[in-house]
């Protein structure tokens, strides 16, 4: 357990550091449609690492997720191809791309661990030793720490609470069924977020884009579903 446990610690951490650092060195409207090929990733993956595969309409699921999360989020900036064209010239878009490989590798270690142990010890030990390996490396750079611990204590306590319930029914649905299948639906955070800015941020550039991109998604879900 610990043999599996010490190194994707250790990786989160360091996954962590690269998306902060990917997020400073490009444009986030450039940075984040990348993730949305991650699903496509996974279905390799799971498939070497845990034999998973996933049916034909699940296959074609899948990759309508990916396709409607990268619509949404690199079309509503006005250009479909600009995250695709940034690739070769954007460090932070090479960089992401390297965190996005190595998540394809960590879910499916996940599910390994969570079959070795439970839905709630697996994150609460991997995300645990994370955390301090993480810890010097933010008192290193956060000379103000302490000071904004105590004072953002609430936002940070429910961050951390919510996050930890997220963490755990993710690796709940993970021991459940394909992968694959978890990190498209997770996807769906996405168009809900959409949708939440239009009704209470009156968010409305560029709706149409995302609009086919839920559609799209949506459509995803449910193909994944049945």
């Amino acid at each position: 357990f610990f043999l599996l446990v010490v190194p994707q610690s250790l990786v989160i951490a360091l996954t962590s550091i690269l998306i902060a650092k990917a997020y400073k060195e490009s444009d986030a409207s450039i940075v984040t449609p990348m993730f949305a090929i991650s699903p496509i990733l996974v279905l390799g993956t799971s498939f070497l690492i845990l034999g998973e595969t996933p049916s034909i309409l699940g296959v074609v699921g899948v990759t309508l997720v990916a396709l409607g999360a990268y619509v949404l989020k690199s079309g509503a900036e006005g250009d479909l191809l600009e995250p695709l064209r940034r690739l070769w010239e954007e460090k932070g878009v090479q960089i992401i791309l390297l965190v996005i490989l190595i998540y394809s590798v960590t879910a499916n270690l996940d599910k390994i661990g969570v079959n070795m142990s439970s839905p709630i010890l697996w994150p609460l030990t991997v995300y645990t030793l994370s955390s301090l390996f993480m810890f010097p490396i933010m008192v290193r750079n956060s000379g103000d720490w302490r000071n904004k611990i105590t004072t953002d204590w609430k936002p940070l306590a429910f961050l951390g609470a919510s996050g930890g319930v997220a963490v755990i029914l993710q690796m709940t649905a993970i021991k459940l069924t394909l992968v694959s299948y978890v990190i498209s639906i997770k996807r769906l955070s996405i168009p809900l977020t959409v949708l939440l800015s239009y009704l209470y941020l009156d968010e409305t550039d560029e709706f149409w884009y995302r609009i086919a991109g839920a559609v799209l998604m949506a459509a995803g879900a449910l193909l994944i579903y049945f």
